[in-house]
């Protein structure tokens, strides 16, 4: 046996080469030898493996029933017409499909428009024949094993007969011109199926005892329709077919399944469309839908036990239904009914009770959405004092927005949810809490009490239930700022409300450890709020009340330090930021308000662990300086930046001298960027002056030494300096000499700029196709 190449399996004449002359693999050496020796064991595994295929193929026991013969493909036929992609059955059905559709538009076709052109009674006699000898066919091609050829002709015969009875009734050939139709149709739909049935106990084809269960759906309804019944009656009559569908499942599973459901999902859904607009105390209504729920269970026990969410839906209804409430208290009404029915579906059998709670639930939950507007105006009108504050504007009425039911909806929800998914129920205690206040129009006092006591209490919840914490903690933020809001109407509110939180969230803090981080967080922006409250309540203007709120940003920064939690140390800063927004527009003040807010970062910045506060802490005591000299009327920034830079570039050499440097950006950066840049700015201020030729000498100094030294920073920074100054220089004459051009000019340079970047996306396809090309040659 030929050796061959274990890499690219090139059969290698002897002698042995030393490497394979396609793919260039060694074959000299151990390692080779042990190559092959695997390759040969490979290929002796992959034969035992066809042969041990073989053998049990051989053996194993031939289909039950006979097997149809192999087509034999047509004489001269190309080897690749065995490749179909059709199976005989497909072809079969398709055109047994084909022929009897054809069939039947033909005799639509001799029905409806060659009826007129043929005598009274050979008209009659033409169709019954037809029909006669359709169904005949099928009987004696289904005896002669030809089902699905009789199959096809049995329908053809069942459209003839519906032709034969719409034809009697709509040409006169009996005289019913004055017969109901609805009654005919139901005569005709039974008559229908009695032959329908007749003709399955003759002719044993597979479709015709579904069909038979199909034709037998409409009677009753239609009888129930003639007869100028309620609409409740169809709706009944529909629930009844559905029940006698289940009982005859024993003759055709599918087709009565199927059937079954359509029936009874049209007596629910028509049950439930008669019944909900009527809401509240429709009885007849509610007794419909039992019936509908009791058929649904029917269905759920025998059939499929996620059915039962229909049943726990029909069930909840009919009994909302059935209480005699007033319109305004509907979603009550509803939500009890759901959550009475989740309760009794402990009753039922163990499969079917978690589809009758899901049921029950889906009530619930309309409920709760029909309230939901209502409740999100109770939530959000306290946004309304955030323009109107200390105004002393009365509650608005929220009477019409929030419906009564709305507490008692809220209240089953949270009941449910603590039962259930207690993790999900804090949110829906404040809500219910604050449109029951709504609901009750309780006093201006009362209401913000109801607040502030909502937010402790679910404090505690997410103090002791730690499945619940997150959202209790989220509740009690929730619930704290609506009554921060709400406060925001009169002034001795605002005061108490904030004072209130800020004790409660400290108390909170000491009391529960697990709570500390967030509860000091909360108490911090409590305190920021109330102590620019209390400065404007004592008549200091914004500006001066700013400095209130810095100091109590740095009493929450001193407790977070204490607490080292990281909402905790967040927390200080919006209101730090808040302060300093207080004195905007007054440069003095916010020169202060800026060097007190970075003496603040600085002094975290001394903890070992917050040392890049340092940073901010530059940052805001550099903003307060300019502020200040801004404020001082300074225009000649340099005398007071330039001492600076040369004490940090002083620090730099020694740093780095010592062999303690970093990157030029940490040494020499800030030296270099506080002189620079106010230099930079007072230049593009006022152009005018030595300023704007002295400094771009440093600027390209500073560029020059950055390149012999080969240090960033000053490259940068230098650079930057030299070409925006420059730039400064320039721009009045490039403003006007583009006032000058043309206005062709412009488009002409953006549209020359598109044309170069298509060419050079050209190139680069070029490039890439040669690229490609050349590859190819080399495989």
């Amino acid at each position: 046996m030929p050796l061959t190449c274990p890499g690219c399996q090139t059969p290698l004449p002897p002698p042995r080469r030393a490497a394979c002359p396609r793919c260039g693999l060694c074959l000299a050496g151990p390692a080779a030898a042990e190559l092959w020796v695997l390759d040969g064991e490979l290929a002796r595994l992959g034969r035992r493996r066809r042969d041990l295929l073989a053998f049990l193929y051989a053996a194993a026991p031939p289909p039950a029933g006979p097997q149809p013969r192999p087509w034999p493909a047509p004489a001269g036929a190309p080897a690749a017409f065995g490749g179909t992609d059709a199976s005989r059955y497909a072809v079969r059905n398709a055109l047994l499909t084909t022929g009897g559709a054809l069939l039947g538009i033909a005799a639509f076709v001799f029905a409806l428009l060659s009826w007129s052109a043929l005598p009274y009674f050979e008209r009659g006699a033409i169709l019954l024949a037809l029909t006669a000898v359709a169904l005949a066919a099928g009987w004696v091609i289904a005896r002669r094993g030809l089902a699905a050829t009789a199959e096809t002709l049995a329908f053809v015969g069942l459209l003839l007969v519906g032709l034969d009875l719409y034809s009697a009734y709509a040409h006169g050939f009996l005289s019913l011109d004055d017969v109901d139709p609805a009654w005919y149709a139901a005569a005709s739909f039974l008559a229908a199926a009695l032959v329908w049935a007749g003709y399955d106990r003759l002719t044993p084809l597979r479709l015709t005892r579904p069909t038979t269960l199909v034709l037998a759906q409409f009677p009753l309804p239609l009888a129930v329709a003639g007869a100028d019944a309620p609409p409740e009656a169809v709706a009944l009559a529909l629930l009844a077919v559905s029940l006698a569908d289940l009982g005859a499942r024993r003759f055709s599973t599918v087709a009565a399944t199927v059937a079954g459901l359509l029936a009874g999902a049209a007596g629910t859904a028509a049950a439930l469309a008669l019944t909900v607009p009527s809401l509240p105390g429709a009885p007849a209504g509610a007794a419909l839908l039992l019936a509908a729920a009791a058929v649904a269970l029917a269905w759920a026990l025998r059939v499929n036990a996620a059915l039962a969410v229909v049943a726990g839906l029909a069930a909840s209804v009919a009994l909302a239904a059935a209480l005699p409430l007033p319109l305004r208290w509907t979603a009550a009404g509803g939500a009890l009914s759901a959550v009475a029915v989740a309760a009794a579906a402990s009753l039922l059998p163990d499969r079917l009770r978690s589809g009758t709670r899901i049921g029950a639930m889906t009530v619930l939950a309309a409920s709760a959405l029909s309230i939901a507007p209502g409740a999100a105006v109770a939530v959000l009108f306290p946004g309304r004092y955030l323009d109107a504050r200390w105004a002393g504007v009365g509650s608005p009425d929220l009477l019409d927005w929030v419906l009564p039911a709305a507490p008692a909806v809220l209240a089953l929800l949270f009941a449910v949810l603590v039962a259930k998914a207690r993790a999900a129920a804090p949110p829906l205690a404040p809500l219910a809490v604050l449109t029951a206040a709504v609901v009750a129009d309780a006093p201006y006092p009362a209401a913000l009490a109801l607040a502030v006591a909502s937010g402790a209490a679910l404090a505690v919840w997410a103090a002791l239930d730690g499945t619940a914490r997150p959202a209790a903690c989220g509740a009690a933020v929730a619930a704290s700022l609506w009554a921060a809001a709400y406060a925001l109407a009169a002034e001795n509110a605002t005061l108490a409300v904030l004072g209130a939180l800020t004790v409660l969230a400290a108390a909170c803090a000491a009391a529960f450890p697990v709570l500390r981080d967030g509860a000091v967080a909360m108490a911090a922006l409590a305190l920021g709020g109330f102590a620019a409250a209390a400065a404007l309540a004592a008549g200091r203007p914004a500006h001066h009340a700013a400095f209130a709120v810095l100091a109590a940003s740095g009493l929450a920064l001193l407790a977070a330090a204490l607490v080292r939690g990281p909402a905790a140390e967040v927390a200080p800063w919006p209101v730090a930021a808040a302060g300093i927004a207080m004195t905007a527009g007054h440069a003095a003040p916010l020169s202060l308000a800026l060097a007190v807010a970075g003496v603040l970062a600085a002094a975290v910045a001394l903890r070992p662990d917050r040392r890049p506060a340092g940073w901010a802490a530059s940052g805001l005591l550099l903003a307060a300086w300019w502020v200040r000299l801004g404020a001082s009327g300074v225009t000649v920034p340099e005398i007071y930046t330039a001492p600076v830079s040369a004490a940090l570039l002083g620090l730099a050499v020694i740093r780095r001298s010592r062999g303690a440097a970093r990157s030029s950006w940490a040494d020499l950066g800030p030296a270099l960027a506080s002189t620079l840049v106010p230099s930079l700015l007072a230049a593009w201020a006022d152009a005018t002056g030595p300023r704007p030729l002295l400094l771009a000498a440093a600027a390209l100094a500073t560029v020059l030494a950055g390149a012999r030294l080969r240090l960033q920073a000053p490259l940068v920074l230098g650079g930057a300096v030299l070409v925006l100054d420059a730039a400064r220089w320039l721009a009045p004459y490039a403003a006007d000499a583009a006032a000058g051009l043309p206005g062709w000019v412009p488009l002409a340079g953006a549209g020359l700029l598109v044309l170069l970047a298509g060419a050079t996306y050209e190139q680069r396809m070029r490039d890439l196709r040669r690229l490609r090309t050349a590859l190819g040659r080399l495989a």
